[in-house]
Formats: C-alpha cells, sequence, structure tokens
C-alpha cells in the first residue's frame, strides 16, 4: 500500500485534533475537566476529536429529554 495516499486523511486528522485542542484551551467545557477532555483528544487519536467537537462545539444531547420525559439542559 502507498504511504503516501494516507497522508490527506493523516493530515486531516491533525489538522481536526489541533482545532479541538485550540477550542479547548480557549473556552469553558461541559461535562468533564479540561484535562480529562484533553486526554480524550489525544490518547483516542483521531476519535477522541470528533467526540469533542459533536459534544461540546455542536452541543450534542445538550437539549434532549431523558428517557422519562423530563427536559434536558434548556
Amino acid at each position: 500500500m502507498n504511504a503516501g495516499a494516507w497522508l490527506p486523511l493523516t493530515l486531516v486528522f491533525v489538522v481536526v485534533a489541533v482545532i479541538a485542542l485550540w477550542h479547548l484551551a480557549t473556552h469553558d467545557v461541559p461535562y468533564m475537566p479540561k484535562w480529562a477532555w484533553a486526554l480524550l483528544i489525544i490518547f483516542t487519536f483521531p476519535i477522541g476529536s470528533f467526540i469533542y467537537i459533536a459534544v461540546v462545539m455542536f452541543g450534542a444531547g445538550a437539549n434532549r429529554d431523558d428517557a422519562e420525559g423530563n427536559p434536558g439542559d434548556r
């Protein structure tokens, strides 16, 4: 397999991780301490940065009702 073919995909993953770490350093974050988010982003590369972006930056699940129908954080 050609290693050069993986370069664009790897570059995208690295850029997304850097964006997530930059956002983490410059904003307050919910759910976990900053150090825990940083460990998640770094040690579960590349999926950790996508989890961070979905949960923190886009607020996935922030306005959903729980299983009993009680409203979430609105």
